[in-house]
This record gives C-alpha cells, structure tokens and sequence, in this order.
C-alpha cells in the first residue's frame, strides 16, 4: 500500500507555506507603518517590492539546486556514447553478431 499524497511529509510545501506566511506579515507590518507614518509611502513601496520578489528567488535557487543535484547524481550513472566504458574503464566494444546469434533470434 501507498500513502496517499496528504498523508506523506511535504517538506517543500511546508517550507514554501512558512515562506509565505512570513511574507505576508512583513507585508502587514509594512503597511501598517507606513499608516502609522513611520514610513513613507516610497519606502513602504520599496519593501513591498522586495517582499514580492522573495518567491521568485526562493524559486531559482530551489531549481537551481535541484538542476545541479541531478546533475551531481545522474552524471555517474551514465555512460557516454563517444567513449563508452566499464566500471575498470575498459572500452566497451560491441558484441560480435556472428551467424549463431541471429539463428537463436530468429
């Protein structure tokens, strides 16, 4: 049996959902101090843009981690076709597909 997808941990949702609840208070606060005139109408811009670009962030260097994990994982595992190898790095050679080979596949 498989877990169902709510059921399993989602260590990535639960980080972006933290993410974005931290946002969204920093959000509010700026608000709330630019209503209060502890800072300016510019300013409160100017961090609300910030805030705004955290996600897209976050996203690049998500997928920029994930791209190079693959990469550090899958790059060993694969065998060129320009210079095919053994695990002793002996060249890989094809099979000699003689008469008897054919017949059996026949």
């Amino acid at each position: 049996m498989t877990a169902s997808v709510d059921q399993r941990p989602r260590p990535i949702r639960d980080a972006f959902r933290s993410i974005g609840s931290a946002i969204a208070l920093l959000g509010s606060v700026t608000t709330s101090l630019v209503g209060w005139g502890i800072l300016t109408q510019v300013q409160g811009d100017a961090v609300t843009g910030l805030l705004g670009a955290v996600p897209g962030a976050v996203t690049l260097v998500t997928t920029a981690l994930a791209a190079f994990g693959v990469l550090r994982r899958a790059e060993p595992l694969v065998t060129p076709i320009a210079d095919p190898r053994d695990d002793a790095s002996r060249a890989l050679v094809p099979a000699d597909a003689g008469p008897d080979s054919i017949a059996a596949a026949g």
